[in-house]
């Protein structure tokens, strides 16, 4: 049997130990196994098909049986009291808060190590390219941060990141993400002129129709958060 074979029957085998923990029928899980495996796909180039691949992990994009798959295969992910785990899908991080500095990096540390143990135990890759760090604080400091280590990689820390959407810079201003969304807001607009604009022969109900699934949604993703920023960021 090729490594390759061992690793796709192992993610498997997590997976049936998982679905047999939360006492799911085995009916269910004969269905479930015949579900996921021997998976194939092909692309189409123009009029050109590739070769026929095999599919080795995950599961149907678009599935309505996918969410629940992987929140049953992340069930176990490792919690702390001393940090808060935060899901969407496969987007997750992890947040840690202290009255000092060198506790927070120990505590995130240790929860990364926690992490990178069971993503090992369940073979769950992580993309460490996308993975960034960022210490939310007030005030400067001139002493360099410890870096985190995840995966004999080393996390910088960064300025600002973007999570599901929302800038998040350091000082938690939003000005990085106003600044952005405003620029996507006016690229729409310029878009829609067409539509929208004085010479449309659209009725004014179809523009606002449009006005409110196309560029309201720019306007207000996210208010919750960012509402709070300084009136001359917003």
């Amino acid at each position: 049997m090729s490594a390759k074979h061992l690793t796709e029957c192992g993610i498997m085998v997590c997976l049936i130990y998982k679905l047999i923990k939360f006492k799911i029928p085995n009916y269910l899980i004969v269905i479930l196994i015949n579900y996921l495996r021997n998976r194939t796909f092909r692309i189409k180039l123009n009029h050109t098909l590739s070769d026929i691949g095999s599919i080795k992990a995950g599961t149907p994009r678009g599935c309505i049986l996918s969410p629940l798959l992987y929140t049953i295969y992340t069930s176990d992910f490792p919690k702390t009291n001393q940090i808060m785990n935060c899901f969407f899908a496969d987007d997750t991080a992890i947040l840690a808060q202290g009255s000092t500095i060198n506790y927070v990096i120990h505590t995130l540390q240790k929860g990364l190590n926690n992490i990178e143990k069971w993503c090992t135990l369940w073979r769950v890759a992580i993309n460490t390219d996308k993975t960034h760090a960022v210490m939310f604080r007030k005030g400067t400091s001139r002493k360099e941060l410890k870096t985190l280590s995840f995966f004999d990689e080393d996390l910088t820390w960064d300025k600002e990141v973007k999570y599901l959407g929302l800038i998040l810079d350091d000082k938690l201003t939003f000005r990085s993400h106003l600044k952005y969304n405003t620029e996507k807001f006016w690229a729409k607009v310029h878009l829609l002129i067409p539509l929208i604009g004085r010479r449309s022969l659209l009725t004014l109900e179809n523009k606002l129709l449009l006005f409110k699934q196309v560029l309201r949604p720019i306007l207000t993703y996210a208010a919750q958060i960012w509402g709070l920023s300084a009136f001359s960021n917003r």
